[in-house]
């Protein structure tokens, strides 16, 4: 696997930089070896392999794992809410929370904030009926949603996909305030979502096991919230109360294990995504963003 393919810029400090990829050689193999290939499409993707990693990382004798893995993965530390010995199980700790002081969430009430950490991709507009190649996955609207009607809805609209990887707070927040409805879950794969695969486009988008809220945000309609799990990624967990008014920055859930994707879908004309974020997407970059920072705007406002 070559560097440059899992290169991003962070959007703080303006730098490029690239993600250490654990277990590199087995991911490699699994999706860009035609042995492997086909025994991820026949089994590794399937909910029982990425149940299983997670019952083993639940267990204490997995602890000794997170020192090693904080210091390869370069995990800040001093954002901890607990000290790095009190964590029982490797589960535990990536699912850890954080200390939120370090994800203020912008005060401006017209402003629409990332869900999560990540690296980003954003599209001001997005022809629904034409798929889309991103960072490895084939995103299509329909196979996402499986629901004509949403698809006629956001097709058309805007987009952002933050993916979050491994090392990564594996919490996820709501971007406006507003009150959420009741999630659905359309059962699928667990595909690995980070861009891996060269020599085929990984289907996750359309195929893995994911989570579908529709949001009413006070500022920018009803948008849609999409939690895609991922290969070991055993559960998603919602942990907000349907129909039940939220703050901006208001934890809505959380990954259990591996990396993972939150997609925002917005109503054609209803957000003004930062330049910054659109034109990096158009050169292929990925931004990494933080939970809090503003990624968009309300269009009303603006006009």
């Amino acid at each position: 696997m070559t560097a440059s393919r899992y290169s991003y810029v962070d959007r703080r400090s303006g730098q490029r930089r690239t993600d250490p990829i654990y277990a590199a050689a087995f991911l490699d193999w699994c999706y860009n070896t035609p042995i492997g290939a086909s025994l991820t499409r026949a089994l590794l993707s399937r909910r029982f392999v990425s149940k299983v990693y997670g019952w083993y990382y639940r267990l204490p004798c997995t602890r000794r794992r997170i020192a090693p893995f904080a210091e390869t993965m370069g995990v800040n530390l001093t954002e901890l809410v607990q000290p790095l010995a009190s964590f029982r199980t490797f589960g535990d700790f990536i699912t850890r929370s954080i200390d939120l002081a370090h994800r203020p969430i912008d005060p401006d009430p017209r402003a629409c904030v990332s869900p999560a950490d990540g690296r980003m991709m954003a599209y001001q507009a997005f022809d629904g009926d034409t798929p889309l190649r991103v960072k490895g996955g084939l995103f299509d609207l329909g196979a996402l949603l499986r629901d004509e009607t949403l698809s006629r809805r956001y097709a058309r609209g805007s987009v952002v996909i933050v993916r979050l990887y491994l090392a990564d707070y594996h919490h996820f927040h709501f971007p406006d305030a507003g009150i959420p409805g009741e999630p659905r879950t359309v059962a699928g794969r667990y595909f690995a979502v980070s861009p891996y695969a060269r020599r085929w486009s990984v289907p996750f988008y359309g195929e893995n096991h994911r989570l579908v809220t529709l949001f009413d945000s006070d500022h920018f309609g009803r948008l849609a919230m999409i939690e895609i799990g991922s290969f070991t990624v055993g559960s998603v967990r919602e942990a907000f109360v349907p129909h039940a008014r939220v703050a901006k920055g208001a934890h809505k859930g959380y990954f259990e294990l591996g990396g993972s994707v939150v997609v925002l879908l917005f109503e054609p004309g209803t957000i003004l995504v930062d330049h910054d974020l659109c034109e990096n997407t158009r050169s292929g970059i990925e931004t990494y963003v933080r939970m809090g920072e503003a990624i968009g705007r309300c269009a009303a406002s603006a006009s």
